[in-house]
């Protein structure tokens, strides 16, 4: 038999132990609850009964005192009475009809006769009060003498004797109930446990035995593939488990069996191979490394650099060809037409100039041969330098450039020509994505060792998915778009490649409608005269 089917029955005979213990104790709660209920309800139609049986022997008391003093205003007299009787009356119809419909059979006969009963009692009592009242009457009609002898009459006759007797026969009734439904909760409390304990006794054997049995058919295979799989770990490669019958670790046997064949095979491929290969492997691995790392460098700064030269040479060139065309086209023109032709042409040619140098100086930084004409330079009197010229960009729309710091002297080792470009290229983004009547701040200081310059706007923001590409070439965010249709996309990737080449660091950050703050950090120099 196949192990799982042998877990299958194991967990049906669990499953079914399981429902039958949920259905005993079910049946168990609900029973106690019925018989708890009756019990109470029995219990109180005694405390009832008796009280009525009280109050009616005070009432019939009062009455007399009454009669007999004309005193009507004591603390227990008969109106009081009358309503605690009317109220235990009517108390023990109620437990009386939410017993009847709880119990079923003779019980149910019985609990109407009890009804019946208490209508019983109700009509005489009424009746007993009747007779009292016309005696009452009597005495307030000042005949007194007449309603002594009839109250003498009435307590001769036994006035009270057969509502006693009904409610004698009521507690009587009442109390042999409450014996008995005790009697019979306290013989079900005792078959439940009798019952529970057996049934507790068979699922513990039961277990017991479905444990001892799949146990004793799991501890033989799995010991077994247990040394065997210590054994292989051990290099012992050809060892094998003695495989016996179909069930699944007989499967798992043969697997395993399977498995260390071609392992042991493997293995001695795997070693002779190994020998032989191991050290030419990781010589050639590591030079091809090298040789496919450099070669990734310069066909990236290669093909980015044709790239970008196909793509922004196009329009400026196209210029120049046409300005040229229209000055040959035709007639003869007049000197002013020949003069904006050529000054178009030298226009687009300087445009052509600077965009060359640009990608030239990108394209070389990102080889590693950038170069630069370094000496050492007072950067805070630079940046003002810059500040000054950027406020010109930002008059039209009415901008401020502030200055932090500008009466400090931080000296770095750099290109001043670059250094320029670089804050130029800065302020005029922040100029550019700036709204009007906004304000640029410009900080210069020191942090960790470099010269540290911050350029803070409060224009358009960049969204955060844009700005890892921020740095890239002819890259432009879809707020700076709207915001200008102007610029090429090589500002902040010039910048970068500035930073770099001066080995230093540049940081964007920015939140969309807040602005943006570009942070340039630049190694520090030597000290100097400051002119």
């Amino acid at each position: 038999m196949r192990y799982r089917t042998k877990l299958l029955i194991a967990a049906g005979l669990l499953l079914a132990m399981s429902l039958s213990a949920a259905g005993l104790a079910y049946w168990g709660v609900a029973e106690s609850h019925r018989y708890l209920t009756r019990s109470r309800v029995a219990h109180e139609q005694l405390e009832r009964q008796l009280q009525l049986s009280r109050h009616s022997q005070q009432l019939f008391k009062a009455w007399t005192d009454t009669l007999l003093t004309g005193m009507t205003d004591r603390p227990l007299g008969a109106a009081y009475l009358n309503k605690v009787i009317e109220s235990d009356l009517s108390a023990l119809e109620d437990l009386s009809k939410e017993e009847l419909a709880i119990v079923e059979g003779d019980e149910h006969r019985a609990e109407s006769a009890e009804i019946d009963r208490l209508a019983a009692i109700r009509r005489e009592y009424q009746h007993t009060l009747d007779q009292l009242a016309e005696v009452e009457k009597l005495r307030s009609r000042g005949r007194p003498d007449i309603a002594w002898q009839n109250l003498i009459q009435l307590l001769k006759g036994g006035i009270d004797q057969k509502l006693n007797e009904l409610i004698e026969v009521a507690v009587a009734d009442e109390t042999a109930e409450v014996l008995r439904i005790d009697a019979d909760a306290a013989r079900l409390l005792s078959r439940l446990e009798r019952i529970s304990q057996i049934h507790a006794g068979l699922a513990i054997l039961a277990t017991l035995a479905i444990v001892v049995l799949l146990v004793r058919g799991l501890r033989t295979p799995l010991a077994e593939l247990l040394r065997g799989t210590r054994t292989l770990a051990e290099g012992h490669l050809s060892h094998r488990i003695a495989v016996s019958g179909r069930d699944e670790f007989a499967e798992l046997g043969r697997s395993f069996n399977s498995m260390a064949t071609d392992l042991q095979a493997h293995q001695q491929a795997l070693q002779d191979a190994h020998a032989n290969l191991e050290t030419i492997v990781e010589e050639r691995t590591e030079e091809l490394r090298r040789a496919n790392e450099s070669l990734r460098k310069i066909d990236e700064t290669r093909r980015g650099f044709f790239a970008d030269i196909s793509h922004e040479l196009r329009t400026p060139l196209t210029i120049i060809r046409g300005e040229g065309e229209i000055a040959l086209r035709g007639k003869n023109k007049r000197i002013a037409e020949y003069k904006h032709s050529i000054d178009r042409i030298v226009e687009q040619a300087k445009h052509l100039s600077v965009l060359v140098n640009d990608l030239l100086f990108i394209a070389r930084q990102g080889a590693g041969a950038a170069r630069l004409n370094l000496q050492t330079i007072d950067l805070s009197a630079l940046v003002e330098k810059v500040c000054g010229d950027a406020k010109v960009i930002a008059h039209d729309k009415a901008i401020d450039i502030a200055l932090a710091n500008g009466s400090s002297h931080e000296m770095v080792q750099g290109d001043p020509a670059r250094l320029r470009q670089l804050f130029l290229v800065l302020l005029d983004n922040a100029v550019r994505y700036s709204r009007s009547k906004s304000a640029i701040k410009v900080e210069v200081g020191r942090s960790d060792g470099d010269v540290t310059v911050r350029v803070s706007d409060r224009g358009v923001g960049i969204a955060p998915e844009e700005l890892d590409g921020v740095f890239e070439r002819f890259r432009r965010g879809g707020n700076a778009s709207n915001m200008n249709e102007e610029g090429l996309g090589l500002g902040l990737p010039l910048a970068k490649a500035i930073v770099e080449a001066h080995k230093g660091k540049i940081k964007m950050e920015s939140r969309v409608g807040e602005g943006t703050t570009v942070t340039v950090a630049l190694p520090a120099g030597t000290q100097g005269d400051v002119a």
